[in-house]
Parts: C-alpha cells; structure tokens; sequence
C-alpha cells in the first residue's frame, strides 16, 4: 500500500494572504480608486452647485436648508475619505502586490502574502467595509444633487480689483501703511480714517493697502474699492458697490434705503473690507452694506463676519464724523524725502551732469514744500530742460511774488498752483495746453475714454486745425495725450484706453479758466453732480463753455433770446432721462459750434436746431433718434457729426450730401440704415475728405457700393455684417478700388457673423498691400471658422488683435507675421489646444512685440506653443477659465523684462507646473486675482463696439490694454431702446479675400443664435 506524505506545517498568514487576493472584496486599493473616482464626480457636481449658489445670492437669493446641508454632507465625505486614505497607508498589507492592482508574478504575491498577519488582514476588513459604507453614501449625495432647487449656473465676478504692481514703494508712506495693515491684521477696530491736504498722497496710500489685500485676501471674503468725490451722490455709491460686487438686484428707482438693504442682505455673512477714496461728508456706512454692530465691536466679534472700512478724505472733521477708530494724518514729505521724490520724476543724467542745474533743481523742490503731487508735478516738467537758463527761469516763475499777489489761496493750494502753472506753461505749444483745460469738463475722478470721449471733444473745439482725414487729428491727438502723460498732468488708469484727472489739477485747470483774473464764469462745469436742471439765466452772461454731463436731467426749461449770448460749447451727454429738448433752447444760443447730446434719451430733434447756423459739432449717438429733419441741411458750417447707435429711418434726399463743411461721418451701428447712408454718400459735395465709419451688409451690393463712392470719401472703420445672409460671396478686398477706397485708410475693420470655415487676408495679384493705417482687427461670432491666414500682405502698423466666438479655430500661429502686434485677446475659442502651432525648426518663438496677453474661456486650450516663448515687451498677461493651461509661456529670463501684472484666478495660478519653483516665488509679487467674466458685450475702448458681441468680455486685462471697458449688453440688431447708454460700437480695416468652403445656401437666420437686447447695456463710468 501506497502512502503519501502530507506536510500540515502551513503558514495560516500565506492561506488568508491567497484567500484575500481571491476575493473581490479583499482588495481595498481598488475600492479606495472607485470611491475616489466616484468623488471625482461629487466634486464637480459639489463645485456647479456652489457656484450656482454664489449667483443665486448676486441675484438677492440665498441657498435652501437643503442645498446647504447637502454641501456640508459631501465636506464631510471627503474628511471620511482622506482619514480611511492615511488608515490604509498605515497598514503592512499596503505593500502587498494582492492589493496593489499593479500586477505581479505569482511568486511575489505568495511572498507578499507571506508578510500579511492576522491583525492586518482584520484591518483590511474594516477599510473594505468602511469603503463600500462611503460609496453607497457618494451614490446617494449624487441622487440628491439632482432634486435640489435648480438656480442658473453662471459663475459670478469676484469682488476685486486690478492694481498695477509698483516695483518702487512710493516715498514716505511705507510706514504708514504697516502700521495700518497691522491693525487691520490685528483686529483692533473696523473704521479707519486718513486724512491730509489734497495732493498729499492719501490715494496712493489707500492703493498700497489695497494692494496689499489682494496679495494676502484670504482675510476677507470681499475686498472693495469705491471712489466718492466732491459732490457725490450716496445713491451712485451704492450701485458702484452692487457693480463691484456682481450684484444685480439694484435698481436705478431703488430709493436709497432699499438699495441699503440689498447691499446689508448680500454682505451680512461675508467679511468685507471696503476702501472709500476721497469722502468730502459724512457717509452711512450701513446704507453702504457696512453695518458694524456692537456685537461685532464687543465680546463676539469672532462670531460676525468683520466689516473693515478705510476711508480717504481732506478733513478731519469727516473722520470724527465717521466715528473712525483710527486716524492717520499723511503729511508732507521731509526735506530728504521731497528730493527723493523729485529726483525719481527728474531726468536724472540731466541732474547729475550739471551742478549748477542740480542746486536750482533742489530749491525748485523746496519751493513745492514736501507737497508730493507738487514734486512730481514740476520734477516732470522739467524732465526735458537741459540748460541752466530753462532751470533758473522756472524757479524765478515760482518764486514771482507780483505773480501770485492777486491769487486768492490757501498757502497750501498756492504751492499747488504754482506747480500747476510752471508745468502748463512748460507744455510745448497752446494746443497742448488747451487739449488739457479740456479734461476739466469730464465729472472729478471720472475715466475718460481717449477715443469715443476725449479726443472727438478735441477735434469738435478746433484744436486740430489743419488735417485731411480724421486719421490725422486722431493720430494728432493720441501724441498729445502722450505730452500730457509724460507731463503727469494726466494719470493712467486700469485701462490704457481711458485717461483720469487728478482732483487736484482738475480744481487747478477750473481755477485757470473760470477763478482768476476776472476770468470767472467763462466756464461752467458741473458735471456728475445731480443737477436736474440747467443754472439760472444770469449765470449764463459770461459763460462761453458749459458742460453738465452726467447729471439727473429729464426736462430743460424753455429760455429767452437772449440767455446764453457767449456760449459756444455746450455738453449734455449722459443725462439718461432727457427725452425732449424745448424749441427755445437752440434759437437762445446764436454762437454755438459744439454741441454734445450724446447718451441721453432723445428721441425727436426739433427742426429749430437748424437755427445754429455756427454750429461745427454735433454729437447724437446713442440716443433713439429715427429720423432727421430736411432743416438739418441748414448746418451750413457742421464739419463733425456723430450717430453710432441711433435708430435712423428716415434721412430726407440732400440733408448729408449737403453738408459741404463734413469732415467726419459717424455712423456705425446705426440701425436701420436701410438706404439712405449710400444715398447720402454717393453724391456727396463736400469741400473736403469726408471720413466715414459704417457698418454695411458683408454682400456683393454693399461691397461694390463702397468701390462706386466719390474719390472725396473714404472709409476710415468699417464693420462687415454677416447676419441675415443666407449665402455669402467670396470677394476681394485687395483689388485697386478697394486700395482707393478703403485700404489707405483703414483703421479698424470688425467682422462678425459670416458663416466660412476658412478666412484668408490677402492682396490683390498686382497689387502690394498698402494698408497703413490698419491698427486694429477683430473677428467676432464666426462660428464655423476653422482656420485664419496671410497671403502675401503686410500688416506692419496692426497693434490689436481679438477673436471671440470662434469655438472651431485651430489656433492663431498667422499672428507671428505681425511684427508691431501689441495686444492679443482670444475669447470663447473652445476647440483651440494651442495658440501657436506652426513653428518652424527654430528652438524658441520670437513674439517680442507683444505686451499684451489674454486668454478667457478656452476650456481645451492646454499650452501657448510646442517651444519657448520669447516675450521681451510683454508686460500683462491674463488669463481666466483656461484649467488645462498649467505652465506659462516663459522662464525666468521675463523677471528682467518688462512685465507688470500676471491676472489669474487662483486656483490656476496655485495648479500651475513650474520647471524652476523659485520662479513661482519670484513671480507670485506680479499675480493679481482676476475678475470672472459675467456676460457682457464687448467694446472697443477705440470707440466701437458690436452690435452683437461675444457673450463675455474680453479679459479685464485688456481693460487695462487694448480694448478698455465695457458695457453690460450689446446693441439689439435693429432698433434701440429709449433708455441706451453708451454703447461703443466696434470697427476695423483691413483688404483680404474671404475663401469659403462651406456651402452657405441652406444657411440663413438661426433660430439658435442668441439676440441681446443693448437696453442694458451700461457705461462702466
């Protein structure tokens, strides 16, 4: 008989290591990774439910008790996840290749089980159950997620600001601004006051501290900034804040108590610091949502969300109305610190190559007494005087004790007119000069936008006389808003397409025009003040400028002959509410040449108008206007007339054509032009070069209308329409009667709605491009284009570039043949993965023009270009909604260039990859929190906007570069409302052939584009 040996010396540990490595549920890595990717899910469907709270509030809503425990629900989840995470790191078996699903041989598994003991195995039991408890919880959290409330998901803008990084603490201040921002961090009290003389640097202080915030904001849930001003309505406080905060509950009828309340309701459980520029009275705070309540100053303030306002202002008195806890008087510089100041605003070579000029510098710098506004003011001044004898001219002028005799100031506002007056009188020439009095008829602290406000009020007052086309006066008028820049006499804001006027030097400008020397009353100008009306007759005998732009009016008085008997300027733009202008108002006025109704709500222009008969400029855009009257060719002298964004019908025979003095047409966007802007233009009889700015047809008829145009007109913006055309043509814009046309002097061209796949610039055969004058280009809503190219044109002058709305473009890598591009904004192109594709074989990209940079929107977009980018110019860089961007398109080589602001939400900027980390550290001074885009139109700050944009806007960088600010909606396609505010169309100019393969005959109105009606549109101002 047979006998077989059985060895029973088993290892009970190897059988439960196979045992577990046979069962499903005896591998808890795997249902560790289904449970993560199940909280994956509840991840994102947790995040879209936030962010559809967040914008229920903005709408005055709040969460459900249920949406709110089902956030705290899945919160808790995920702690339960990471302990059982740590608990299964900290079991032996974690090693083991039966639970890691990573393969292995047999052998291995059986060594690893070898290892695995009982107590182990018992914990691994519990990590499996506990694992398969949390899955049936994620599936049930998933399940509830969708019988919650539905709220419209839009995420909303976050309440911050864009600062400009300064590399160079301004001088005195730093120690202030500690001491502040401790005892803000220390939470010592709630209102802060600083207070000083006007010019002092109180705003620049504020601005530190501010800065200061938004490096370090997770302190507070809001951080906002609010300027008040002389004369400021508590009511435009109150919707500046609301528009801060995204908040759209407020309404123009709201009283101020209910706009009060919205405000307390919104920020009641949010801490909040708020900063308050330049306050002349006592403000509520909590009509301004900043209630601070005893609780909140007692024993449970760690319990209430904190309310921190700091306050700028000229009196202490304000602060002590203001109840402020702490107060910080900004005095002048010291002797050492006032040289300091001025030499950095001096041409320093200038300085330390003449003794002489050094001694007379310094004592120039005594005379404006530590006032730094002063300082910079006359430092700037003399910035470009290289002799001695310029130098000692100038501190004789200030110290010309028979000049300032007869001024009646303060000592204080004496040093800063001095100052005002040696840098006016140092300006090169009187149109400069005049081109700066102008600046004082925009409201205190208003942002002026360079190109549909300010330069047009140039060129309306006769400053530039002598130029061809409209191109020269602006190219005239962009070089001396540089002069005035450099001068400091005018100051950057967020947005290079807006300018702003300090206080101070407005306060002094209205003293030059209307305060001294018997000049009083020749200019009147209360703006943004509240008035509801025009002043009282006798006000009126002197005055030659009046300018009451954004006021409250909705009626004017009816006024005699004789009422204004010297004006010859008068501005009403803004009055939102002024629908009628009574048939006096125009025969009282018999030497009027510049009249601005811009932006009001005017919708017939009585036939009287035709008695200004020494009437040069005429400003109508942005009203519901539908007609003009036959009496409007009695304009005999009207040289500029505006009307982008009317309604015109009806425009009788002969009313333009025979406007023989028109220099400037404007009228893009005015819907419906119907027939009457080639009717008009086609026998046009002008003494001059009529330039014209229009939106026409992208069809074969419009198209060859502009080629038959007398050799008197030309095209200087033009905005091709696709919408409403079921088969569009291929043309060419380089043939030689587009050269004549359109090309030479094209400036902006905008092209929108045309349904191509494929978009081709280019030039005619015989023909070299001749597009000087092209500076900006925009593609807008081309949603089938798949790729944009140059044949053989040359776009040396092309500075701007934005494309929205192209969800199936490729990529932009045409943009590399640019070499004088400066600013770049792609928006809602959601199929591009890269910008730069096409790079030939060189080892890095030369981009060295641009300075601008910005991306919205580009959910797939995961990297710039395929090679090094390099960006020696590049100062701004935005980006917003780009999660799979995670490395940036430079290295350390940028921190030695130019670059100013890196703008980005913060979880990118947190998620990005970085080769170097010590280049995350050495950039993080330059990041900015972004604003998220809400829907809005988009604007051109040159002065256009479309009449149907992109549904959100360009980055807020390019508020800061290119394309300035923008209004909340765009313009409706046909007719716009009564109560329109300034829309800024768009329009760009270029020659090219559009090449399409796409059969467009089936194509013709889309019941699935969205229309936006422009009623809401706003101006940010």
């Amino acid at each position: 008989m047979a006998f077989a040996t059985i060895n029973l010396n088993v290892d009970v540990n190897s059988c439960l290591g196979g045992l577990w490595a046979s069962l499903r549920l005896g591998r808890p890595k795997s249902g560790i990774q289904k449970l993560e990717k199940e909280m994956t899910r509840l991840r994102g469907k947790r995040d879209d439910i936030k962010n559809q709270i967040e914008e229920a509030e903005r709408e005055g809503k709040i969460p459900t008790n249920e949406a709110s425990q089902w956030l705290r629900d899945v919160e808790e989840l995920e702690g339960q996840l990471a302990v059982i995470k740590q608990d299964f790191q900290n079991i032996s078996c974690f090693s083991c290749n039966c639970f890691n699903q990573t393969g292995g041989t047999s052998s291995q598994t059986q060594e690893a089980g070898d290892q695995l003991s009982i107590r182990e195995s018992s914990n691994c039991c519990s990590i499996i159950r506990r694992v398969a408890k949390m899955l049936s919880e994620a599936n049930e959290l998933m399940s509830r997620a969708g019988a919650l409330d539905p709220i419209v998901t839009v995420r909303p803008p976050r309440p911050t600001v864009m600062l400009s990084i300064s590399h160079r603490p301004p001088v005195g201040i730093e120690s202030d601004v500690e001491g502040i921002v401790s005892y803000i961090d220390g939470g010592e009290g709630n209102i802060i006051g600083i207070y000083g003389m006007g010019g002092v640097g109180k705003t620049t202080m504020l601005k530190r501290i501010q800065r200061h915030y938004h490096l370090n904001h997770a302190i507070f849930d809001c951080v906002i900034w609010v300027v008040a001003s002389k004369d400021c309505q508590l009511k435009r406080l109150q919707m500046d804040i609301a528009k801060s905060l995204g908040l759209n509950t407020l309404q123009e009828n709201d009283d101020e108590k209910t706009c009060g309340d919205k405000l307390f309701s919104y920020l009641m459980n949010k801490s909040c610091l708020m900063f308050l520029d330049d306050i002349w009275e006592h403000l509520n705070l909590q009509l301004l949502g900043m209630a601070h309540s005893a609780t909140e100053q007692g024993q449970q303030q760690h319990q209430q969300p904190r309310k921190v306002t700091v306050f700028t202002t000229r009196s202490e008195t304000v602060c002590a109305q203001m109840k402020a806890e702490k107060k910080i008087k900004v005095r002048c510089l010291d002797s050492e610190q006032a040289w300091q100041l001025f030499e950095q605003n001096s041409d320093g070579d200038v300085l330390s190559s003449d003794a002489g000029i050094k001694f007379i510098a310094e004592e120039l710098a005594k005379e404006c007494a530590g006032l730094p506004l002063a300082l910079v003011t006359v430092a700037r001044a003399m910035s470009g005087k290289r002799s001695w004898e310029a130098w000692k001219e100038a501190l004789h002028q200030i110290r010309d004790k028979h000049e300032w005799t007869t001024i009646s100031l303060s000592e204080d506002s004496l040093v800063m007119y001095k100052a005002f007056k040696l840098s006016y009188d140092s300006l090169e020439n009187d149109s400069i000069r005049e081109c700066l009095l102008c600046c004082a008829l925009w409201p205190e602290d208003y942002e002026i936008n360079k190109f549909e406000e300010l330069i047009p009020c140039w060129i309306g007052c006769g400053i530039f006389d002598e130029f061809n086309v409209i191109n020269e006066a602006f190219a005239k008028g962009y070089s001396h808003l540089e002069a005035l820049g450099a001068a400091s006499l005018l100051e950057k804001c967020d947005s290079d397409y807006v300018v702003k006027m300090h206080d101070v030097i407005r306060d002094m400008a209205l003293l030059m025009v209307s305060g001294l020397k018997g000049n009083k009353r020749k200019w009147i100008v209360k703006a943004g003040i509240g008035l509801s009306d025009l002043p009282r007759q006798e006000e009126w005998q002197q005055a030659e400028r009046a300018s009451f732009m954004h006021n409250k009016m909705t009626s004017l008085q009816e006024y005699g002959a004789s009422t204004f008997p010297k004006l010859y300027m008068l501005i009403l733009h803004g009055n939102r509410g002024l629908k009628r202008i009574p048939l006096s108002l125009f025969a009282s006025m018999p030497h009027l040449t510049y009249l601005d109704l811009s932006n009001c709500g005017i919708t017939n222009l009585p036939k009287e108008i035709c008695s200004l008969t020494e009437l040069q400029y005429l400003n109508l855009s942005s009203n519901p206007i539908t007609r003009l009257s036959a009496k409007f060719g009695c304009l005999i002298k009207l040289e500029y007339l505006l009307l982008r964004y009317t309604n015109l019908e009806i425009v009788p025979n002969g009313t333009i054509s025979n406007l023989s003095m028109l220099k400037w047409l404007d009228i893009p966007h005015a819907y419906p032009a119907n027939e009457w802007w080639w009717d008009e233009l086609k026998c046009f009889k002008g003494r001059h070069q009529l330039s014209v700015g229009i939106t026409i047809n992208a069809i074969t008829d419009d198209i060859e209308r502009l080629n038959m145009l007398p050799l008197n007109v030309s095209i200087w913006e033009l905005t091709l329409d696709g919408e409403n055309i079921s088969k569009l043509p291929n043309y060419d814009l380089g043939t030689p009667q587009w050269g004549c046309r359109v090309s030479d002097k094209l400036e902006f061209l905008y092209i929108q709605n045309l349904r191509l796949d494929r978009l081709e610039l280019a030039v005619g055969v015989d023909r070299e491009s001749s597009f000087g004058c092209l500076k900006r280009l925009w593609f807008i809503d081309l949603e089938l284009l798949e790729e944009i190219s140059l044949n053989r044109i040359r776009l040396y002058n092309l500075r701007e570039i934005y494309i929205s709305e192209c969800p199936m473009l490729k990529d932009v890598s045409w943009v590399l043949q640019l070499p004088c591009l400066n600013s770049l904004c792609i928006v809602n192109c959601e199929k591009m993965e890269e910008l730069i594709s096409e790079v030939g074989n060189s080892n890095s990209i030369s981009s060295s023009s641009i300075q601008n940079l910005a991306l919205d929107n580009m959910p797939n977009l995961n990297r710039i270009a395929n090679r090094p980018l390099h960006f020696p110019y590049l100062e701004y860089i935005d980006v917003n909604d780009c999660p799979e961007l995670k490395k940036l398109p430079f290295g350390a080589e940028i921190l030695k260039n130019r670059l100013k602001m890196i703008k980005g939400e913060e979880y990118w900027w947190n998620d990005l990859d970085w080769d170097d980390e010590s280049l995350k550290d050495s950039l993080t001074p330059y990041f900015s929190l972004g604003l998220a885009m809400p829907a809005k139109v988009v604007a051109v700050a040159s002065g256009q906007a479309s009449s149907r944009l992109s549904r959100r806007s360009p980055p807020t960088l390019l508020s800061r570069a290119p394309f300035g600010d923008f209004p909340d909606s765009t313009a409706n396609r046909r007719r716009v409302p009564a109560d329109l505010v300034d829309v800024q169309p768009i329009a760009m100019l270029t020659a090219f052939v559009l090449i399409s393969s796409t059969d467009l005959s089936t194509l013709g109105d889309n019941p699935n584009r969205e229309s936006v009606d422009a009623s809401a549109a706003q101006k940010p101002h």
